[in-house]
């Protein structure tokens, strides 16, 4: 995802998500599990990538696996451990799996720039259904989603509907009334 981005959109997209990183980062060191939700919760499945990638972005890949994890004073019930002493070489580099490129992913920067007024930007047709989500999850009316992104309000309405039942069947919430969406919700 970050390797087909340009240093433009890396920067923007980092600086748009670097407050949600660093939020989630001082939830997981200081906070409870419920902090953690609460912050995940309202996201997108895009916008959770993006975080990722701000995330480990700024995770030191050089760092000894037990001093990253040094915070962890608690085993898989919540009790307490104490917290080991030893070194280890292995580094958090050590830890990465081998693994194959799963694809192109959607760039959540042109999607952004695409809802804002007087930007104009090509998308993909996954980037088109994902802005439509984003759009109407944002309180945006089907006519603004559809002005910007050079679809009709049908189309809109009709790609909402199946981001809804996506949802739906993912287990992710659906606003019954999104904001901005006045009448029967398609």
């Amino acid at each position: 995802m970050m390797g087909e981005l340009s240093a433009e959109a890396r920067g923007d997209m980092a600086q748009a998500m670097l407050p949600e990183a660093a939020g989630l980062i001082v939830d997981v060191h200081e906070g409870s599990a419920q902090d953690i939700r609460s912050r995940l919760q309202g996201l997108t499945r895009h916008e959770l990538e993006a975080l990722a990638v701000v995330v480990a972005a700024l995770a030191d890949p050089e760092r000894p696996v037990l001093d990253a994890l040094r915070w962890v004073d608690f085993d898989e019930y919540g009790d307490h451990v104490p917290v080991s002493t030893s070194r280890s070489a292995r580094r958090v580099r050590d830890a990465v799996p081998n693994a194959a490129p799963r694809g192109h992913g959607i760039d959540v920067v042109a999607v952004d720039r695409a809802l804002t007024p007087g930007d104009s930007v090509w998308l993909s047709s996954p980037e088109r259904a994902f802005a439509v989500d984003v759009g109407i999850r944002r309180g945006m009316p089907y006519e603004d989603v559809a002005e910007r992104l050079g679809m009709t309000v049908a189309a809109v309405q009709k790609a909402w509907t199946r981001a809804k039942e996506r949802a739906l069947a993912e287990g992710r919430p659906v606003p019954r009334q999104p904001v901005g969406q006045i009448g029967n919700v398609a």
